[in-house]
């Protein structure tokens, strides 16, 4: 990789924002400047069919800022210059990619986001759409977010319900409490064999909500394992150190009387 110069950056960032309306020119061109940062000392690490250049970090916020620049100008070319990058197979591109989604209309995020998860063969990738566009739908649309939230685990499908749970997990620390009850709902709907990614931001969410809302948090999983939900047990497990002493004390003792 070549040192980083500034001048020489600033340069090509405005090659992209000329191009930026020619989606096919802008593919190229991104991908382009991606390899011509990419890391030369190690080879980027690659998830599934998706490789990481291991551009260096402040490379591509630059490239992100200047796209998101010419996309609050133009939505259209940003949806198809975001669909342009999604197809490319490297993970800095998808980034960039969710980065153009992001200045969507809310409103039309949800299909997008769906459809971008069925293909997010690494784990950040799905992480990145939950904490970008799917923070965006809770901030603009709370109503559409719960919904979609809701459908992604009723789909029962390992990608949505994945970016379900890991916007559960972003969402969890800031939620204001009238929003609680509909968090243990949609939560309640996950499906009962998760695993990997999955399990992990559901096992997160629960360890953060219960910090702040321990009696709740408590309350819901005690619901939980009496109605013998698959995994529940091992759910309240791996949350215990989470709660504080009277609500670990009241969960110990639920999952001895069903052991």
């Amino acid at each position: 990789m070549p040192a980083v110069e500034l001048a020489r950056l600033e340069r090509q960032i405005e090659g992209l924002r000329r191009g930026f309306a020619d989606s096919a020119r802008l593919r190229r061109e991104v991908l382009d400047l991606l390899e011509f940062y990419a890391s030369r000392v190690r080879p980027g690490r690659t998830a599934g069919r998706t490789a990481a250049l291991g551009v260096p970090t402040a490379v591509l916020r630059a490239i992100e800022t200047a796209l998101r620049a010419e996309a609050r100008a133009d939505r259209h070319a940003a949806a198809m210059a975001g669909e342009s990058l999604w197809s490319i197979p490297v993970v800095e591109a998808r980034w960039l990619a969710i980065a153009l989604l992001e200045t969507q209309e809310a409103s039309g995020l949800p299909p997008w986001v769906e459809a971008w998860a069925h293909t997010a063969d690494d784990p950040a990738l799905l992480e990145r759409l939950a904490s970008g566009p799917m923070r965006r739908l809770l901030a603009d649309a709370p109503r559409l977010f719960w919904e979609t939230i809701s459908a992604y685990l009723a789909s029962r499908q390992v990608a949505p319900a994945t970016v379900a749970l890991l916007s559960l997990r972003e969402a969890a620390s800031s939620l204001d409490d009238g929003d609680l009850p509909r968090f243990f709902e949609v939560l309640g709907g996950a499906p009962p064999t998760l695993t990997g990614e999955a399990w992990r931001a559901q096992v997160d969410a629960l360890r953060a909500v219960a910090r702040r809302s321990p009696a709740e948090t408590a309350r819901f999983l005690v619901d939980e394992i009496s109605r013998a939900r698959p995994g529940a047990a091992r759910l309240a497990r791996q949350t215990l150190e989470a709660f504080p002493p009277r609500e670990r004390e009241h969960l110990r003792r639920t999952l001895q009387a069903q052991a």
